[in-house]
């Protein structure tokens, strides 16, 4: 009797060191490809804002990017979206759709002169959100480089148009 218990009791400790271990690997694993796509993605914001510096959409102070974050940890593993924070001019709030789109085509432009690949058709880069808080104009950038951020930026269309 004491022999099986022994053998379940080191069942239990091989089964709980084996998920440890594999759970420190997934996890390495993710936060280099994590890594990665914000560098990516970093480049990609910091191009498009570039441009909209040089189309005079933007101020050369307007685009200065004071902080990248990811919004991965909120939805989950494997979505590559992160969010920015700029400076906001007195009247950002007000453009916020003309910034959006204007983002969009950079992101997209930029996507394309370096043959940046996506999961679906399109654009590798979307701005999936913008908004202006506290005199800071933040954008939350997708990199559509996976199955779940594409579902990410599902669940936040379904979010914002109840209808569907």
């Amino acid at each position: 009797m004491a022999l099986i218990i022994e053998i379940i009791i080191g069942i239990i400790i091989a089964i709980v060191v084996y998920e440890m271990i594999h759970r420190m690997i997934v996890q390495r694993a993710t936060r280099i490809v994590r890594r990665s796509a914000q560098d990516d993605t970093d480049m990609a914001v910091k191009a498009a804002l570039q441009r909209l510096v040089n189309d005079q959409v933007l101020s050369e102070d307007e685009a200065q990017i004071q902080r990248a974050e990811t919004v991965a940890d909120v939805w989950g593993r494997g979505v590559m979206a992160f969010e920015y924070s700029l400076p906001a001019a007195m009247d950002t709030e007000r453009r916020l759709p003309e910034l959006e789109r204007t983002l969009n085509v950079a992101l997209a432009s930029y996507s394309a002169d370096h043959q940046i690949k996506s999961v679906g058709t399109g654009s590798a880069f979307i701005v999936s959100d913008i908004w202006e808080y506290e005199n800071h104009l933040h954008l939350d950038v997708a990199y559509l480089m996976n199955e779940s951020t594409v579902e990410y930026l599902k669940d936040l269309k379904k979010l914002n148009d109840p209808a569907m």
